[in-house]
Formats: C-alpha cells, structure tokens, sequence
C-alpha cells in the first residue's frame, strides 16, 4: 500500500500541460458550479502548472482559488465518506493537507485584506476534522475570522466562514444553529445570490427541523446555479 503522504504528494506533483488563464479560469468555474471534487482537483493542477509557467498576481491568485475550492470540495467528499472506510478517510485527509497547505502558503504571501484573511479562515477549516485538530487548529481560525470581519463588516463570505463553527462544530464545542443562521441571514442580506449561504443556511434549518425552510433556501440555489449539486441532492426524491 501506499502511504497516504506519498499519495497525496503524487496527487499534487502530476501536473498536466500548461494552459492558458482564461481556460484554466473556466475550468476552476465549471468545477465551482457543479460542485465538483475531481474536476476542482484537475483545475488545481491546471492553476499550479500555468502559476510556475508564467507566473504572475492573477495566476497565484488562480491557484489560491483553486486550491481552496479543491480543499473544501474534497472535506466534503471525507464527510460523506463512512468511518468504516478508514484508508479511504485517511487518503483523502492527506490529500485535503497537502492542497490546503500549499494554499495557505499562498495565502500568507497575500495582502492583509478582509479576503485574504477569510480565504485563510476557510483553509484553515479544512484542517480540522477531529478533537485534536480542533484544538490545534481553532486559535488560528478565531483569529483569521474576527480579522476578515474587522476589516470589512459587510464582507458576506467572510460572514458565512464565521457561521461555519456555529453550524458545524458538535454540541459540546459551541453548536449553535440560531447563531450561525442569524449570520447568514446578515450575509444574505449583503447579497442575495450567495450560493454557500443559502446551502450552509439550508443545512442548519433542516438540522432544526425546519424542513419547509430548508427546502426554499436549496430551491433558491438551485434558482441561481441549476447544477447546484447539494440542492439537486437534497430535493432529489426519497
């Protein structure tokens, strides 16, 4: 078998021919609208290849936009995936590390701007995927929040970040679903057409209970992106 790390390695170092930008910019999107693993991990090569072939601000800004997209499409894909499935699970969480930590040291490199720093909260989110990571993780995440907001209050994606441990994290550590829908609320507020936050906002109601809720936040992103994988998931007959 092969060590997790030196799958994950493999993974990163296979980088295919180099691209334009626009055609890297479209396959990044294209991945970003159907919510796609694989095709954001392929986009992620792609981005990598065309930043070390013609480096430039918007191509290591490709890159960092790739590799956060392929980091949390791929968290996702490791909560789906069962416990029992350990070397599945163990694959997948080294190859969640190697990608966000080749965008974080991207990231770091960035402007201190309220993106740069939410950019940073989200990565970091990926990291943390047990007690222990939580603790090693969560003082760097609080902080890189509390920094997105102080620098732009009305930045809604940075709002959604900071819905996430309200949302995501378990009982004991902070739960809290009013909480974090109230600040999706306020993110959508700022802007309507927020895919992540009506989805995120969905994922909450539903865990309440509210199912009529949560059924017209996945339809009104189904409504703005008709291959919103999540909603067509969650609306798919039972």
């Amino acid at each position: 078998m092969i060590p997790s790390a030196l799958l994950a390695f493999a993974l990163l170092a296979s980088a295919p021919p180099a691209a334009d930008h626009a055609a890297v910019e479209r396959a990044v999107a294209a991945a970003e609208r159907r919510w796609d693993a694989d095709a954001a991990v392929v986009a992620l090569n792609q981005a990598r290849s065309l930043a070390r072939s013609a480096p430039s601000p918007a191509a290591a800004a490709l890159h960092l936009r790739a590799g956060l997209l392929a980091a949390e499409l791929l968290r996702v894909r490791y909560e789906q995936t069962p416990p029992r499935e350990s070397v599945a699970r163990e694959t997948l969480g080294a190859q969640i590390d190697a990608i966000a930590g080749e965008a974080l040291v991207l990231v770091e490199a960035g402007k201190p701007t309220s993106e740069r720093y939410r950019i940073e909260a989200d990565l970091v989110a990926t990291l943390i995927r047990s007690d222990f990571r939580a603790k090693k993780h969560e003082a760097r995440l609080k902080a890189a929040i509390a920094r997105a907001r102080e620098l732009d209050p009305k930045n809604a994606r940075a709002l959604v970040t900071a819905a996430k441990p309200f949302i995501f994290a378990p009982p004991e550590h902070g739960r809290d679903l009013a909480a974090g829908i109230a600040l999706l609320d306020q993110a959508l507020a700022l802007d309507a057409k927020l895919e992540p936050a009506l989805l995120l906002r969905a994922h909450a109601r539903a865990a309440l209970g509210d199912g009529a809720a949560a059924e017209s936040d996945w339809r009104a992103a189904l409504a703005l992106n008709p291959d919103c994988a999540p909603a067509r998931g969650a609306l798919a007959p039972r």
